[in-house]
């Protein structure tokens, strides 16, 4: 189960795995892999083509920031709401603590890690069937709190309807 659970979380299978699995499944060892070029190796964007109708799953810290970090410019596909708060966790104790060294730092860091944040973000406010364009009302005063708001729901499947 745990085995399971890792592979659903981003984690690539290995080739054992693969092959119990496409034994008890009674299916090709590729159809268990994603037939990925390289065996064992997956750099598809979580949350893209393989199951864009089931939310992004949850991610520890360390997951939430390498996956930020890997994915800094990549606007499209899905982020689980703790890979969101966890990006921006980060991004504010890296900020805070060189803005109490140096205000200029502090300031340049903020600089750099817009993009990346707006990607998480991007990805986030998709997770929940929002338009990322959301993202906008930043630049308003106290617009933080409409993206943050929206940010904070659960992912959503993508074609269902509340309503």
């Amino acid at each position: 189960m745990r085995t399971i659970q890792r592979i659903e979380g981003g984690q690539p299978p290995s080739p054992f795995t693969v092959g119990a699995l496409a034994t008890a499944l009674d299916v090709a060892p590729e159809a268990v892999s994603g037939a990925s070029a390289h065996p064992g190796v997956d750099d598809r964007p979580r949350g893209d083509d393989d199951a864009p109708h089931v939310p992004a799953p949850e991610v520890s810290f360390p997951d939430a920031v390498r996956q930020a970090a890997r994915r800094w410019g990549d606007f499209e596909g899905r982020a689980s709401r703790s890979e969101f708060w966890y990006a921006l966790l980060a991004v504010l104790v890296i900020v805070g603590a060189l803005a109490a060294l140096d205000e200029r730092l502090g300031a340049a860091a903020l600089t750099l890690f817009l993009i990346p944040l707006a990607a998480v973000g991007s990805r986030r406010l998709r997770d929940t069937a929002q338009s990322p364009w959301w993202l906008l009302f930043v630049f308003a005063p106290m617009g933080f709190v409409i993206p943050f708001t929206l940010m904070a729901m659960p992912g959503k499947a993508s074609g269902t309807d509340d309503s």
